[in-house]
Parts: C-alpha cells; structure tokens; sequence
C-alpha cells in the first residue's frame, strides 16, 4: 500500500470547534489532487487500525498548500484525538487523494453552480468554488450556507474575500438558526424557502431543455444527512435530473445487508494498482474487497459502504453488481467505474486503480 507521508506545517484555528491543518508531503513526493477530493488517514486506537477521510480545503494551482479541516464531533472519538495532538510538526499518514465530489472546468463555459453547505460540509465546498471561481470565468456561483450562528461560520473571512473579489459573479446566502446579533433575522434552510431562493434566481422552474441544456446549472450539496435528503427531494421536485446534483457523506454508518443473493461461484479479480498487479478469488457473499483483505492484499478504502469512493476502480474486464452506491453518477458507471467496498463479481474481473 503507497502511503503519503505528511507533515504538519501550519494550524489555523477557524471557529471555537474546528481547526484548519496546513499539510506538506516530508518526503517530497509530488502529490496530485482535485479540488473537492478527501484524503483518508490511518490511525491505531487500542491497537486496531482505523480510517477517517477529511476533505481537502484548498484547490491544487490556486492554494500553496493542501490543506484539511476537522471539526469536533460529539461522540467522535478521531476527531477530538486530532484536535488534542495535532501540532504544528506532527507526523501523520494517509492514501493517496480520492472522491468523486469534483467537477470539471471549462474557461468557455457559462453556466450557474449551486453550492449548499451546512457546518462543516463548506470544507469541499469551498475548494470547488475556487477553483469555478478562477478556471471558468464566465460562470455564476451561489452559496447556501447554513450554520447555527457567527462564531460557528467556518473559512467567514475566505468567504468574504472571495465574495469582495467575485463580487460580480459570486453570492454568497448565509442562513443562522440562532444567530448572536440581535439584527439578524434567524433562517433556517427547508424545502420551501430553498424552492424560493432556486426558482428567484432561475426565473421560473427549469424547463426540459434547460435541464439538458449544457449550460444547465448544477447543485453540490454537503453537510448532515437530513439536510441534504431535503435539497436533494427539493431540487428533484423542481425538475432538477439526477445528474445535475452531486452530494458528499460525513457520516460513517453500518452497510445494510444486500437486499439481494448471488451464485457462491468463486471468481478470479486481478487488480492492477500502484504499479504493482495482485491476483485473488471472490465469492459470494464476500465483497471484492473483502475477498482481498482476507487474502493479504491492501486495496484503498475508506468509508466502506459505497458513499467515499476511495475504493474506487476501473472495471476492465467482467461484471460486478453493487449493493449500494451512493457517490458514483450515470457518467461514472458509463465509465466502467465500480466500488469493490459494495461490489461482488458476477464473472471473472480485471480492476484498475
């Protein structure tokens, strides 16, 4: 497994409960990343390894540096471990950059991105904006950005730079459910007020050809699961295809069992990653990267319930069957991309990582 090597460069405190870690890889080796991506780092808690992804907040060509932002979570046990002992010099090891809560840019495009965040979710975000903002000047940005108060408005001063500098094409909604000036009216993000702030800025509700128009706009959404259930519904009420919208998962929750069964035949897997070509056998009802684990051989992994795309792979050869896959869009699946943390081999299989 090719891990990075990082060194803690800078810590910059954002809000009373989340802090900003500057990143510089200690032994020089150039690491290639998108804006929008995690990386995944590797932690032993009682002897046992444990993986966390956090998203990168600074966008490759625009920021010096890459950088990660970890809020304190009730109940979090790595990330209250993080904000304890991380320091400027502090060692740690993670994957190499993954995720597919990206977009691609195109300086000839003119199109509107919506990004809604809430909490900590503006961590992504905020790397995806810069990085429209810089490559696709012709481009319009909206942000939603729920959170609870001002003291709790993570990256507030970047924003508002951005927001001077982009003053022309960049709009910036903040939302406070208990805000501490008494001038500001409380707002909470719900379907309604959602519908009403779209449609505003769309004129009307999109028609079929603006929703497969190329310059159609598109939504990214990331904060608490309740939350981005609810723009997601509102967005789809609206018109807005599956393929317009994008979302990125926080929270790590158990796989459900398959809700379906498969032939226990045993298959051969040959996966060809970081330069180097494994070869193992699966079989129903193990995973492919369960079948790999079990096997000795360490493949990429995160989240484990098809929602990080860390374990992501190209399927070169054979058919795979996910039981879950809530990161993966139509065009990805177009492109023969498959999870081995959900998919099981319906035929013998050659990956790609």
């Amino acid at each position: 497994m090719e891990l990075l090597q990082w060194k803690v460069i800078q810590v910059i405190r954002e809000t009373p409960d989340a802090v900003t870690y500057m990143l510089e890889e200690a032994t020089g080796k150039p690491v290639s990343w998108d804006a929008g991506q995690s990386l995944t780092f590797l932690f032993n808690q009682h002897g046992h390894e444990i993986r966390r992804s956090y998203s990168i907040c600074t966008a490759p060509g625009i920021d010096k540096h890459l950088g990660i932002t970890v809020k304190k979570k009730e109940n979090g046990e790595i990330s209250r471990h993080i904000l304890r002992t991380w320091e400027k010099g502090t060692s740690v090891n993670s994957l190499q950059p993954a995720g597919r809560f990206i977009i691609d840019t195109d300086p000839s495009q003119q199109r509107h991105i919506w990004f809604i965040a809430a909490g900590s979710g503006i961590t992504p975000v905020l790397a995806l904006l810069k990085k429209v903002l810089y490559h696709e000047p012709q481009s319009h940005i909206t942000l939603i950005y729920q959170n609870h108060d001002e003291r709790h408005i993570i990256y507030h001063q970047a924003l508002q730079e951005l927001a001077k500098q982009y003053a022309h094409r960049f709009t910036r909604i903040d939302l406070l459910s208990n805000p501490v000036d008494p001038d500001t009216k409380p707002a909470r993000l719900n379907n309604w007020l959602l519908e009403q702030l779209v449609t505003h800025s769309a004129g009307r509700a999109p028609s079929a050809e603006f929703r497969t128009a190329s310059h159609s706009p598109l939504f990214y959404t990331c904060g608490p699961e309740p939350f981005m259930r609810m723009v997601q519904f509102t967005l789809r009420v609206l018109g807005y295809n599956e393929d317009q919208l994008r979302k990125e998962h926080f929270v790590i929750e158990t796989l459900r069992k398959p809700a379906f069964t498969m032939p226990s035949t045993a298959f051969t897997v040959v996966v060809h990653y970081a330069n180097e070509t494994h070869q193992f056998t699966t079989a129903w009802p193990n995973t492919i990267l369960q079948s790999a684990q079990q096997q000795g051989i360490t493949l990429p992994y995160s989240c484990n319930t098809g929602r990080c795309a860390t374990c992501a792979a190209i399927c070169r050869k054979g058919s795979v069957t996910m039981s879950n896959n809530e990161v993966l869009t139509d065009g990805d699946l177009e492109g023969k991309l498959i999870l081995t943390c959900t998919g099981y081999a319906a035929s013998d299989l050659e990956l790609e990582i």
